[in-house]
């Protein structure tokens, strides 16, 4: 390793160091602590490509960089369905527009839907285009050769024209997050298919819930997959929304931020942010920790998420008496 990638491995581990030690032993009851990335671990000394290059992002760093805050005249999440969506569909749309507005305690409501729409694609371009709205840009998509289709699904569309052509010029007054959901599956840039891409800056981001339901990859629907659909698309959208608000992947903690690569990676991951990620959003939000923690857990009671219900049960008391310590100890600095 040369003097450079040495004193940024060493600057990376006095951070994580650091943030680590400023969460209290109480703070932390829950949550399962990550171990730092070492060279040592790959045979070769290089970083695995399944591990991405994260350098961790403590609060005072994501206070410095954060550029999506909202502000009186702006504070609404809006979810924006794209293309196609069944009655069944829409009501996990609802659910999402619900747990959003309760996860980030701000406004929450749920679009028009506005088409994909075919006519030229990104491999392909044909004499004669279908008539579309104006507002609808063409080639956002390619088409998969025969050994790369799932199912029905025989095409891609590209996650970042979908943000920078579609929603971007179409981004609404008054709105802090604009969030395309879709069934359509999609691709970014080399990677040949993701769950979802966001904007750290532009307050826009699109995810896809293709391949959360079994349909996707040619299955029948079995017990069960409603309920996971929902847990993995609730897991995506509080990610994508997260960095849309500034947070990175988080490194410290098993937390929703963390990098998943994989349905096995998301199905692994937990709901909830992690302390740190907590109080990032803390700070840019200014919501109320119990009433928020109170909410989400009502909401996975009424749909099912038993597991993540008792979590939070567990997590309210922590926090009571993190809350008490923290306020102590604020009286005993003044």
């Amino acid at each position: 390793m040369c003097g450079a990638e040495s004193a940024d491995k060493a600057l990376e581990l006095e951070i994580r160091e650091k943030v680590c030690a400023s969460i209290s032993p109480e703070d932390a009851k829950g949550f399962r602590p990550l171990p730092a990335w070492a060279e040592s671990q790959a045979p070769d000394g290089r970083r695995p490509a399944s591990v991405p290059a994260e350098f961790p992002q403590s609060l005072e760093l994501y206070r410095a960089a954060v550029r999506v805050r909202p502000a009186h005249e702006l504070r609404t999440i809006a979810l924006q369905p794209l293309g196609d969506f069944s009655s069944e569909q829409m009501r996990v749309l609802e659910l999402l527009r619900e747990y959003a507005a309760i996860f980030f305690q701000l406004p929450a409501r749920l679009e028009k839907p506005v088409p994909l729409g075919p006519a030229r694609t990104d491999n392909q371009t044909p004499n004669s285009r279908e008539p579309l709205p104006a507002s609808v840009p063409t080639g956002l998509y390619r088409n998969l050769p025969l050994g790369h289709r799932h199912g029905a699904y025989d095409k891609q569309y590209n996650g970042d024209r979908v943000m920078t052509e579609l929603l971007a010029p179409r981004l609404p007054a008054g709105v802090l997050l604009y969030f395309g959901v879709t069934q359509a599956d999609l691709y970014c840039g080399d990677l040949n298919y993701v769950f979802g891409v966001a904007s750290l800056d532009k307050r826009v981001g699109v995810y896809s819930l293709a391949r959360y339901y079994p349909e996707f990859w040619g299955l029948p629907r079995s017990e069960g997959d409603e309920l996971r659909g929902l847990r993995r698309a609730c897991k995506v959208l509080n990610h994508e929304a997260g960095h849309m608000f500034g947070l990175r992947h988080c490194v410290f903690y098993g937390c929703s931020m963390n990098y998943s690569n994989t349905l096995q990676d998301l199905d692994g991951t937990p709901m909830h942010y992690c302390p740190v990620c907590h109080r990032k959003l803390m700070w840019n939000i200014s919501f109320d920790p119990l009433k928020r923690y109170a909410e989400l857990r009502g909401f996975y009671q009424r749909n099912g998420l038993t597991a993540e219900a008792a979590w939070l049960t567990e997590r309210i008391q922590h926090w009571k008496t993190v809350a008490a310590q923290e306020a102590l100890a604020k009286v005993d600095d003044e």
